[in-house]
């Protein structure tokens, strides 16, 4: 089952300073439905988009420059509490506090199936 067969499309902010990876990220989200309503290459970038677009995902990259991952994601809870955001690194070993899941870049094919756990 696809991720967008619910009753409304679900939405994903993609936030990575790699543009090779938002486009891989972008590619996988959008061919399981999910609808990408916007990218950005650091947090100063990504808070503004979510604010406005209030996605249901933020898969969040914490080496950013001007506003890293743990700093962007201080804000959006703030702003966006509903939003669920996924820890995206190749730094970070295991899921950081600020996360509420984590997947190693190593293992972007993975990403689907844990989004697909948020989803009820």
């Amino acid at each position: 089952m696809a991720l967008g067969e619910s009753n409304s499309s679900r939405t994903v902010l993609i936030v990575d300073d790699d543009e090779e990876i938002r486009h891989a990220l972008r590619l996988l989200c959008e061919s399981e439905d999910l609808e990408v309503v916007g990218e950005a290459a650091n947090g100063v970038e990504a808070v503004p988009i979510a604010l406005s677009k209030q996605p249901d995902f933020v898969i969040l990259d914490y080496l950013l420059p001007r506003l890293d991952g743990e700093g962007a994601a201080e804000i959006l809870r703030a702003v966006i509490p509903e939003t669920k955001i996924v820890a995206f690194s190749a730094m970070l070993e295991q899921q950081p506090d600020w996360a509420d899941a984590y997947l190693n870049k190593d293992r972007i094919a993975e990403l689907m199936p844990l989004l697909r756990t948020f989803i009820r």
